[in-house]
């Protein structure tokens, strides 16, 4: 055995095969709660989109179980095809939390933590357990990671060749799995490098560089959510892994396309060091980097009420970044492609379409007339968001928002950090913040999305999870 200073692999095992909730800050329990909630609403939300019924069939694909529940169906599904149609139908909307890497991992830990918690009829306490060690190991990863561009000097200088989304969503899986399944160290260390080996390739940057984007995404969460949930089952089984998937120089981060690794992003500051506590929450179904043009777009609307025809103009000023093509698209052609087009989502949000799945329905001539006068334009201080990274991580992504009316009128605002972002007390999310998301956006009656509010949020006190999950097949 290596010594624990260097063998990462072996402190990644120990930490969450081991984690226990004494252990665990009220505040951080309280987060995992709030991710748990905000996750169902995603995946209830997405059930009305046009990827709802290719997710059923692939759920069929895997095949008849009546195990596990899918959300938007009243039968249980089989356990694979619970942890696919879940995962994929949480992230297809763009909606679900983002870690500040522009990782979404979170999805996948809450729908392993789920489907085999009902599985396994595990109790409340034991599902947010499961849900925090994913989040916590997908975190780590995605940190390690870092962010999908290249910084030097503090500045933007381009991004990689190669980068993968993947990984920390297979490991969040895995972790939540691993408690779920009660492994050790030994365990749970080989399910780390089955869960590794099996990690999709790197397609990330090929991905971003589309214009009419594919269902696909930057990463699958459906298919990450079925691989670490298989890796913890195939290690259970007795099936080895590699030994040292995070050690090395051709380490599972390497391999994602990252050349800058810092082991302390991936084991610094264990049971000090939360990642649940930089979790992101999005008010839009939107990519994540395009909520900081929109907080400042309703920071400048205000309560002003104005006619969307009487608008001349509406310019984004912002980083170098979002200056790219993905981002100043202005006829979004693609269901992903509308999450990713800043004219799109400033057009939904001036039309007030309720948020939901009809912000990625097709479009209709109102949103296409406004679309045409949206303009981004770089911004020095929005690219000064590079020299605010921590551990990898993203913190102020500075936007200013400017409205020019026909008659003269501007509306003008300006902010460094999104609605939903933890570090400030204007823009951190609570109880009733996730809560009143979940009601606008699920489908459900308000006094049902009351009662799964009322059951996720007081999870710990559940002998078992069937109130949360019978909501999926009611829904």
């Amino acid at each position: 055995m290596q010594d624990t200073c260097t063998d990462l692999t072996g402190a990644v095992a120990r930490f969450v095969s081991t984690l226990n909730m004494d252990d665990v800050p009220a505040g951080v329990k309280a987060e995992a709660r709030r991710l748990l909630l905000d996750s169902i609403g995603c995946m209830l939300s997405a059930t009305r989109t046009r990827m709802a019924p290719i997710v059923y069939g692939m759920a069929n694909f895997l095949g008849e179980g009546n195990i596990a529940s899918v959300a938007g169906r009243k039968v249980r599904a089989s356990l694979a095809g619970a942890l696919y149609a879940n995962g994929r139908l949480g992230n297809c909307m763009d909606l679900d939390d983002t870690f500040p890497v522009g990782h979404h991992f979170g999805i996948a830990a809450v729908v392993a933590a789920l489907a085999l918690a009902e599985v396994r009829k595990a109790t409340g306490s034991q599902l947010l357990q499961a849900v925090i060690a994913g989040y916590e190991l997908g975190g780590r990863v995605a940190s390690a990671c870092g962010p999908i561009m290249r910084i030097k000097d503090g500045r933007l200088a381009g991004f990689p060749e190669l980068y993968s989304c993947s990984a920390s969503v297979v490991f969040a899986a895995a972790g939540a799995a691993i408690k779920l399944e009660s492994q050790d160290e030994t365990v749970a260390r080989h399910t780390l490098g089955i869960a590794g080996s099996n990690t999709p390739v790197p397609v990330t940057s090929m991905w971003g560089e589309t214009i009419d984007l594919p269902d696909s995404k930057y990463a699958d969460a459906g298919w990450g959510a079925l691989t670490g949930v298989f890796a913890a089952r195939s290690a259970a089984l007795g099936a080895t892994g590699l030994y040292a998937i995070f050690d090395g120089d051709r380490n599972i981060i390497k391999m994602s396309g990252t050349d800058r690794f810092e082991p302390d992003t991936l084991v610094g500051g264990f049971g000090s060091r939360w990642m649940l506590a930089d979790i992101t929450y999005k008010p839009w179904p939107a990519c994540r980097w395009i909520h900081q043009p929109l907080t400042a777009l309703s920071r400048a609307v205000g309560k002003a009420s104005f006619d969307p025809q009487q608008i001349e103009r509406v310019v984004i000023a912002t980083n170098t970044m979002l200056c790219t093509p993905r981002f100043t698209n202005p006829e979004p052609r693609t269901f992903c492609s509308r999450q990713f087009s800043i004219p799109h989502a400033v057009a939904m949000a001036l039309l007030g379409v309720p948020v939901g799945p009809a912000w990625l329905a097709e479009d209709n001539p109102a949103v296409r007339v406004l679309r045409k006068k949206v303009s981004i334009e770089q911004w020095d201080h929005g690219n000064t968001f590079a020299s605010h990274i921590e551990r990898g991580q993203l913190r102020n992504m500075p936007a200013r928002v400017t409205i020019l009316m026909r008659d003269g009128t501007r509306l003008k605002a300006e902010t460094e950090f999104a609605s939903g972002d933890p570090w400030v007390v204007d823009t951190a999310w609570g109880d009733e913040q996730v809560a009143e998301k979940v009601r606008v956006v699920s489908g459900l009656s308000i006094a049902r999305a009351n009662e799964l509010s009322d059951a996720v949020l007081n999870v710990e006190a559940q002998p078992d999870i069937e109130s949360i999950v019978s909501v999926l097949r009611d829904a």
